[in-house]
Formats: structure tokens, sequence, C-alpha cells
């Protein structure tokens, strides 16, 4: 009796371990793509026990990867180079490998409702479409074909990929010649969409991949939190980026909006101008790349005592200032934290980079700035460099990850489907072209407009 005890207790353990472990076949594969800071990391480490406890109850066999854990040295937020690692490791003993971000709800039983529809035999791409209204730069100006349009992923609501299509993509991505042509990545979810449907596979749209909560969610984008540290207006330092050329044309608009809520302020120019109340630093203005004037910046603000963070911003970037001091609330400005919506270059190799991209506006804490600063941590080799994707060497040289976050845009509004600016509040946008900023402004950074969003729907906070 005692014997057959053990033999059951045994034949149990067995069973237990097959939940959320790669040893056993695994009906689903969870990918957490979570940035790299404490505060990410912890909410990436509730989502995945909690996906554990939901597989254990139900009695669905699954393995949860935390990016960061598993992958901490690969560019994961592009998708690719998870490719044939996750092929290689599930591809033949799982049904479904569902991606998410750290910041979503999951409810796996209404999960298994939804894919029990489809069939994990065939090539599928399952999650929240959404698509393009009009060309748009940050899709270069691809054409958008209204009757047939290209869906793509909203990846905050996540998405389901089938591992036969897992297989495939993966096999492709190996022939370096099928590998994406263009060195940058710009917009993740967009450009991973546009490899899959190479693979002769469409994004199928399903209501169950939520950016708020509704009956039949199955995974919801869920961002909200509270944080206790209160950032004020004077603990932003916002240095705007501008030129003799633009001084007339954007400075009374930024005046106008946003600069009249940041008390922390300077506008860096090639002169001073009593006009507009601009600052010289001594660096000529250049045609392209601004290295030396940002650098420049970065010297003069590490000198500042009473700053906590800087933004660095274009004479044509409208951020709300109010959002941004909620946004950092949830950071500590005495760690090494850089800020922002993250582009790559070569991102997908391990000779490549993240940087901030800077119209939308470059976050960084006063530590962080200090530390590039020192002689020799970021020179730039020329003025006209390039100071977004320098900063980004720089950081990658000194280990410091960069935080996406999707509240930062390098476009102007009317460049993102609507769907996407839906679920958060946005905190930046860039380009004054065939644009009214201030309309702009007040539709979706003003919260004192009438005309501005403030939808109980969406998520004021993380």
């Amino acid at each position: 009796m005692e014997t057959l005890s053990l033999y059951v207790l045994v034949v149990w353990l067995l069973a237990q371990s097959m939940f959320c472990t790669g040893q056993e076949e695994d009906n689903f594969v969870f990918v957490i793509l979570n940035q790299e800071s404490s505060l990410h990391y912890n909410a990436a480490q509730q989502l995945a026990s909690n996906i554990s406890l939901q597989s254990k109850q139900l009695g669905v066999p699954c393995v949860v990867h935390v990016s960061s854990e598993d992958w901490p040295t690969l560019a994961t937020w592009t998708y690719f180079p998870l490719l044939e690692r996750l092929s290689d490791q599930h591809g033949s003993n799982s049904s479904w490998v569902v991606l998410l971000e750290e910041w979503t709800t999951v409810r796996l039983e209404k999960l298994l409702g939804i894919l029990q529809h489809y069939s994990p035999t065939l090539p599928l791409f399952i999650g929240r479409a959404v698509k393009d209204r009009e060309e748009t730069i940050i899709h270069h100006f691809a054409r958008v074909d209204h009757d047939h349009p290209f869906l793509y992923p909203d990846s905050r609501a996540g998405m389901v990929l089938s591992v036969p299509l897992l297989n495939r993509l993966a096999q492709r991505w190996s022939n370096t010649s099928m590998q994406i042509s263009s060195d940058f990545t710009i917009d993740a979810q967009y450009e991973f969409a546009k490899f899959v449907q190479s693979c002769e596979t469409e994004l199928s749209h399903h209501e169950g991949f939520c950016m708020q909560e509704k009956p039949g969610c199955a995974v919801v984008f869920n961002p909200t939190r509270k944080c206790e540290e209160v950032v004020q207006a004077h603990d932003i330092h916002f240095a705007v980026k501008s030129c003799t050329q633009f001084h007339a044309e954007r400075l009374p608009i930024i005046q106008a909006t946003w600069l009249k809520d940041a008390t922390n302020y300077a506008i860096y120019s090639d002169v001073e101008d009593a006009a507009f109340g601009t600052v010289s630093l001594g660096i000529p203005n250049t045609e392209r790349g601004h290295c030396g004037k940002t650098m420049a910046i970065i010297r003069r603000v590490a000198q500042l005592t009473s700053v906590q963070w800087l933004a660095v911003v274009d004479d044509d970037t409208l951020i709300s200032v109010s959002r941004l001091r909620t946004l950092l609330s949830c950071y500590n400005s005495k760690d090494l934290v850089a800020l922002g919506e993250k582009y790559g270059y070569g991102a997908t190799t391990a000779r490549g980079y993240s940087y901030i991209t800077g119209g939308g506006g470059m976050i960084f804490s006063k530590t962080l700035v200090e530390q590039l600063a020192k002689p020799g941590m970021c020179e730039c080799p020329s003025n006209d460099i390039p100071d977004d994707m320098f900063l980004g060497m720089c950081l990658k040289h000194a280990s410091v990850p960069i935080i996406h976050s999707s509240l930062f845009h390098q476009g102007r509004p009317v460049d993102y489907p609507e769907e996407l600016l839906e679920g958060e509040l946005p905190v930046s946008f860039h380009r004054y072209w065939m644009l009214e900023p201030m309309q702009a402004f007040a539709r979706w950074l003003d919260d004192n407009s009438p005309a501005g969003d403030s939808s109980s729907d969406i998520h004021s906070e993380l």
C-alpha cells in the first residue's frame, strides 16, 4: 500500500512538472517581451506567475519565457532574433506561441475558447488588427490599398503564432538572403507583419485581443500603475533644439502650447535671440545631425544642481508636460534611465544597436546625463553626426538599456491609425508638416482643452 502511494505521488509530481516547463510537450509557449528595468521586470514576473497558475488550474501544459531573463543580449523587441530560437526549442512539441508585453492581463480559459476555432496545424497569425489610412513616413510611404488594406497587429494587445507558422518564419529568416533589407527598425510590429506576409500568411483580427476591458477579452492591455514619487515640472529640464532659420516659424507655437507648462527649460540655438530667449552653446548649426549641439546640452545640464531629468526635444515637437511628469514618477532619476520611442539600426544582429528617435523626445535621468558628460564617454566625431543614433551607440557601450514607450511618437498624429492611439494618453508627437500644430496639441496633448482626449476609458498612468 505504501509502495502504491509513493508511486501515485511520483506520477503526480511528474504531471505537475509538465506545466510551464520546457521539458514536456507544451500546448502554449508564452513569450513576455519586457523592458529592461526593475519596474518592467517585476511586471513581467507577475504576469508569468499568473499565467503559470492559470495553466495548472486548467490543466493546460505551457512554458513561459521572460525575454530579459532568457535572451538578455538579443533585440527581442524586433521579434526576428526569437524565431530560430523558439523554433529550435518548441517547434516540434508545441501548438501556439503567444507574444505579450508585460502590461497585459491574460485570461487563459478565454484564450483557449478563441483558439479552439483555429487549427494549430495551419500557419496562423492572430491578434488585434490595425491598418494605415494613408501613406506615412514611418512605414516608408508604402502604398495603402483601401479595398484590401494591409493589417498589422497592435502588439500591446498580444499576438499569437501557430507553430507551423513559427517554423516557416524561422526557416525563411535563417536564409540570410530572405532577411529584411532595411537596416532600420522603425515600427517593429508593422515590419514583422510584413515579413509574415512574405511567408504567405495574413494577420487574422479577433476581438478577444483588447485595449480595454470588455466581455470576451482573452488578452487585455492594462498599463495602469500608480507610482508614489511625484515629479514636479521644475524637476525636468526641457532642452529645445532650434536654429535661426526656425525661430519665427516654430518657437511661437511651442511657446503658445506646451512650453507654458514647463518651468525649467532653455531653447538652445546657434545664436542668442532676445526676441525668443534662445541660448547659444557656441555650436554652429548643421544641416543634418546635431550631435555637437546635443552633447553640449548634456554637458551643460550635468552641471545643473536642481534637475532630476533631461528632456531633449526638437522645436517642432509637441509634448505634454503633465503626462511626462506622470510617466517619470514610475522611474528613479538616480538610476541610469534612457526613455523614449525605440528605433534600431542593425538591431537584429550583434553589430547593431537601439536608439531613442529624437523627434519624439529623448528622456534621460540626471544620473545618466552625468555619466554621458564624462570626458571620453560620448565624444561626437563631428557636430553633424545624428545625435540620437550616436547616443544609442554610447548607451550600448555603457550597457545602459533603452526603455521603449509607445507614448512617444516620431510622427504626427495622422501618421498613426487612431486605434494605436487608443488605450493610453500620448506624451508627444513630432513634425508640423501638413499639420495644424495648435489644433493637434489641443486634440491630443492638452488635458485642459475642451478638444483634448480625456475619455475615461484611456489609461492616464503607465
